[in-house]
């Protein structure tokens, strides 16, 4: 510490000489670290619920799957086998225990079950079908309960074909008109016949339980038309004791053997998603695991990936929102370390001149700020820490260094001032100026050069988080960039716009103007104060469009994947077009409309095929139910009309061009020849493309589709729907009210808008301070030319417009600048932040820059007024004898 010249009580009286400014700093610091302290934990908790919740929604989706080796007997000596059930007992644990240690943590046990494909039932004409499903979890489930009869117990005492006893439900026992003690041949599709008996009718316990999710036709049949004939199918409970006679009945590839693995969605983490996607892609290839013939089939790795896809996005819209915040931050840092120095100037230039050296003075002033920002970084994320248990500190360091790292700088330039003399030689002052513009226009070409760079990877690239590398940053840097390349042009254009304003007030009538285009002449040409002003108001701007858009964005997905205000989903049933003309005529609904809307339908054309979202309406009454909503209208729905020359127009919405090219449609076994003539309408906001037709020139054509949605806007919607939903069985009604609710309270869309208020909250109150701290800079400067005008007789009322319009005029071109860049920034930048991504809509929303915004610019221009004024106020206070004399 003596050898650097260190010297303690000179630490300690600065610290208690300037701890007014020191504390200012100090809140910076602290309040800065603070907030992107908890964004890191924050963030990974959201992180982790939008992943859970990913999962979750992807239902069946998100299984995995392991299909076991076919069954191979000798059908020569093929005999009843009273270990079936145990055999398949043992290979699904084989199965479980040779899983991935990682992929078993986040899985269910697994539900074990041969099944074999839908067998006609023969006794009492067509359109009846049974499926047989033997289903045993690990814990030995499903547990269900016998209304009538009992379980099957098998029949070892035939030989060569037994009945197959089983146990249905009671609603497939209702469907397909069984009852106990019933034998009914049926036949697969190759001509193979098995004798099913009926030996119980069950319910099940829990019907939310895994098992019953193999086969979802034990517990609800489904009914269809198909050639104009009535479907029904269903699924019969085949038992342990009843497998052996299952695998002695039908030959080895007339059964299917598989493990299905539900995920456990809480046990989802985001930082293990890569590792278990890699884990069911390794399953899928077949490496890594020695189990035969076993495949395994899953969507898991593309749901996980999906969700990785939201976190990043959302990780790298943080990044934009959290670069403006620290840079504002560290710019007011720099502010202050300019005032700190200056009040400090006259002590640290006798202090050079008495012999300290500038490693001394530059230690002293370090160790000070060490003391400060130290202590307030430690504060900030203490706070942080004990309120979320975990905290991020990365992002705080750039902060922490600009607090430690200016005022020795600034300060070693002060002390060090006066021994660079002005040196009589006129080239050697021109060679100086000359390097001082060349290193101010390489500093400016760089940040223009950086905004530039930033723009174009933000424009080719979008933003992504750390999920993808973390080499987002500069793109997430173009929204910060962009403000301050435009306060340097604003910093160039100002002193010849000022000087062109000095030469019109010197024309002027009164020396107000006069006065102030002088003052501005000379502190125009300032970069700091303008330039965090700029980021600033830009970042609020900023950071208040993309809550907005976010916000609206989630309204108009909400309202799309309804499709209203309320939307009724039941069983295709003709009567609901006579409910959607009673809910129309109900009290607070403007309009309604009834169709059919199916997914996993092929369509083929010339040009290639695809599977689409089909949606058969009545045209004439879709159309007017679009036009009531706030959904987009689609005129060319008046263009659907009956079949002309053999094929039934179509609107067709996405999917390859070539699927316009004689498209056919393959639904309900029946091949119906469309034609393009134009574009459809979202049907609620389909990932696949989506075909709409006419319900009667479909009907023409010989497939009938009966309606299985009901759609319907207006204040009573919701109402009048959940009285029809109360007649119709098996209905459920969705509203817009309650999936934007879900949308909003999603994990990833509320951190983003939490992070982007606590944003624009902080960036005005760093805005306020630069202002302030701006004013105080120049304050003793300023109120030597006002005092020499007071003496000189000016007027309480000219010195009053003069300050105003020197504090005030530098600050209003500032905010109004930044509002302007930011609003600019919004409108081209939010379309690649992926704001889809948590909007859950199919395309980006469009960009929103809120009026309100505009109330930053009079917010601290307000604040800039009132400086003013107390400038105002103090000047007044000194006496004019004093300024006489000075």
């Amino acid at each position: 510490m003596r050898r650097i010249g260190l010297h303690v009580p000179t630490v300690l009286g600065r610290l208690r000489a300037d701890r007014g400014l020191l504390l200012l700093v100090a809140t910076v610091v602290a309040l800065t670290s603070a907030v992107v302290g908890a964004v890191a934990p924050l963030g990974e908790r959201a992180a982790d619920r939008a992943m859970a919740a990913a999962v979750r929604d992807a239902g069946s989706r998100g299984t995995v799957v392991a299909n076991l080796p076919r069954w191979y007997d000798d059908p020569a000596a093929k005999k009843r086998d009273p270990g079936t059930a145990t055999e398949m007992q043992q290979d699904a644990d084989f199965v479980r225990s040779a899983m991935p240690h990682g992929l078993a943590q986040v899985l269910r046990p697994g539900v074990a079950s041969v099944t074999t494909t839908m067998l006609h039932l023969l006794d009492d004409g067509p359109g009846r079908y049974l499926q047989l499903a033997f289903v045993e979890a690990a814990d030995g489930g499903p547990e269900v309960s016998y209304k009538q009869g009992g379980p099957p117990l098998g029949a070892p005492g035939h030989r060569e074909q037994p009945p197959v006893q089983v146990a249905v439900s009671g609603p497939v026992a209702g469907a397909l008109g069984l009852e106990v003690a019933d034998r009914i041949p049926a036949r697969d599709e190759y001509g193979r016949t098995v004798v099913v008996e009926i030996t119980g009718i069950f319910e099940a316990v829990d019907e939310g339980d895994d098992a019953w999710q193999v086969a979802t036709p034990l517990l609800r049949p489904t009914t269809g038309t198909a050639d104009g004939a009535q479907r029904t199918a269903a699924a019969a409970l085949v038992s342990a004791e009843s497998l052996p006679d299952l695998r002695l009945v039908l030959p080895g590839d007339a059964l299917s053997r598989r493990v299905l693995f539900a995920p456990d969605a809480a046990a989802v983490t985001w930082q293990q998603s890569a590792s278990l996607e890699q884990s069911i892609a390794s399953l899928q290839s077949g490496t890594g695991l020695g189990l035969g013939e076993t495949t395994w089939d899953s969507l898991l790795g593309s749901v996980l990936q999906d969700g990785r896809s939201q976190v990043s996005a959302a990780q790298g819209q943080a990044q934009v929102l959290l670069v403006g915040l620290i840079v504002a931050a560290m710019l007011v840092l720099v502010l202050a370390g300019q005032l700190l120095v200056r009040r400090r100037a006259g002590p640290l230039t006798m202090a050079r001149e008495r012999g300290a050296g500038l490693v001394g003075v530059a230690a002293e002033l370090a160790v000070e700020s060490l003391l400060v920002a130290a202590l307030a970084a430690a504060t900030g994320l203490a706070v942080v820490l004990l309120a979320a248990g975990s905290v991020g500190w990365a992002w705080s360091v750039p902060v922490l260094v600009v607090a430690l790292v200016t005022p020795a700088l600034l300060g070693v330039a002060v002390a060090d001032g006066p021994a660079l003399r002005v040196p009589a030689n006129r080239s050697v002052r021109r060679t100086r100026a000359r390097a001082a513009l060349l290193r101010r226009l390489g500093l400016e070409t760089t940040v223009l050069a950086a905004a530039a760079l930033s723009v174009t990877a933000l424009r080719q690239r979008g933003v992504v988080g750390d999920a993808a590398g973390g080499n987002g940053l500069m793109a997430a840097s173009a929204v910060t960039l962009v403000p301050a390349a435009g306060s340097l042009v604003l910093v160039r254009l100002a002193p010849p716009a000022l000087r062109w304003m000095l030469r019109r007030t010197r024309r002027a009538v009164g020396a107000g103007p006069l006065f102030v285009a002088a003052r501005l002449v000379r502190s125009g040409a300032r970069v700091l104060p303008p330039l965090a002003v700029v980021v600033a108001v830009s970042g609020t701007t900023f950071g208040a469009s993309l809550a907005v858009t976010l916000h609206r964005g989630q309204a108009e997905g909400a309202l799309s994947i309804v499709g209203g205000d309320a939307r009724l989903d039941a069983r295709p049933d003709p009567s609901l077009t006579a409910v959607a003309r009673e809910v129309a005529g109900a009290t607070g609904v403007r309009a309604s409309a009834a169709a059919r809307v199916e997914d996993g339908v092929r369509v083929s054309a010339q040009g290639g095929s695809a599977v689409v979202r089909l949606a058969v309406v009545d045209a004439a009454a879709y159309d007017r139910f679009l036009r009531a909503s706030d959904l987009p209208d689609a005129s060319q729905l008046r263009r659907l009309g009956s079949v002309t020359g053999g094929r039934v127009p179509a609107l067709f919405l996405g999917g390859p061009e070539g699927l316009r090219d004689e498209p056919s449609l393959r639904w309900q076994d029946t091949s119906v020849p469309l034609e393009a003539i134009g574009t459809a309408p979202d049907v609620g906001a389909s990932v696949d493309p989506v075909v709409v037709v006419d319900a009667g020139a479909l009907a023409a054509a010989g497939v009938d589709a009966s309606p299985n949605v009901v759609w319907a806007v207006g204040p009573g919607a919701t109402s009048a729907l959940d009285a029809a939903a109360a007649r119709t069985p098996g209905s459920a009604v969705v509203t817009y009210a309650d999936e934007l609710e879900r949308r909003r309270e999603a994990a990833l869309p509320s951190a983003i808008a939490g992070l982007a208020t606590a944003s624009c909250a902080v960036l005005l109150v760093l805005a306020l301070l630069a202002i302030a701290l701006a004013a105080s800079i120049d304050a003793p400067e300023r109120a030597t030319a006002i005092g020499r005008l007071r003496a000189l007789g000016s007027s309480d009322r000219e010195l009053r417009r003069t300050l105003l319009g020197e504090v005030v005029t530098p600050v209003l071109v500032a905010a109004v600048s930044g509002l302007v860049i930011g609003a600019v920034s919004a409108w081209t930048a939010l379309g690649s932040l992926s704001l889809e991504n948590l909007t859950a809509a199919p395309e980006p929303p469009a960009a929103v820059v809120p009026w309100w915004t505009a109330l930053s610019v009079v917010l601290v221009t307000g604040w800039a007024v009132a400086l003013a004024l107390l400038d105002w106020h103090r000047v007044r206070r000194t006496p004019l004898a004093l300024l006489l004399r000075s």
